[in-house]
């Protein structure tokens, strides 16, 4: 930071920073509120409720996160539950309605090496870990929505509703 060329102006305190292990960003420690730029890991929802998908969790690999900062803790919460499009759409919903092959955000993981983002497809009928992505690389344009899809698996389908219901629940939102 240089000097400021008017005299009247004073040098207010420097903010230490830090990296966010989840988007690898030099975020400041504190907010200009003066609150920490932080959220704990443990008090955000990065799964959802399912024996599968427990399952994965267990057997990801790296350290977990103790924080993450703020812009991180809501981003991740928001992916949890969010429906998937096949990486190979490239973003565009296919033209023939009616393909199950719709994922699901199962759990968004902060580690000390970045974010895994787990999604799970159904397979043979069994919830199946199918891909762990990066935050930092996720294409977005593969975040989806029931009406642009078609049919689902009906597996898939009764954790996004279950999931919704509960967020509806929590935060007192109608459908």
């Amino acid at each position: 930071m240089s000097e400021s060329q008017h005299r009247d102006l004073l040098t207010g305190p420097r903010v230490a920073r830090w990296a966010c292990p989840s988007c690898g960003d030099e975020v400041p420690r504190l907010l200009p509120t003066g609150k920490r730029n932080a959220r704990g890991v443990s008090e955000l929802l990065l799964q959802l409720p399912e024996p599968g998908i427990q399952s994965a969790v267990d057997r990801e690999p790296g350290v977990p996160a103790g924080e993450v900062c703020l812009a991180c803790g809501d981003a991740v919460q928001e992916l949890v539950g969010t429906l998937i499009r096949p990486p190979g759409e490239n973003g565009d919903a296919r033209s023939a309605p009616g393909l199950n092959d719709t994922g699901i955000v199962g759990a968004v993981l902060p580690r000390s090496n970045g974010t895994h983002i787990l999604i799970f497809h159904v397979i043979n009928g069994e919830l199946v870990l199918t891909e762990t992505e990066r935050l930092t690389s996720f294409d977005p344009m593969r975040l989806t929505y029931p009406g642009s899809r078609g049919a689902m698996a009906p597996r898939i389908w009764a954790l996004y509703s279950s999931h919704l219901a509960e967020l509806q629940a929590r935060h007192g939102e109608g459908p």
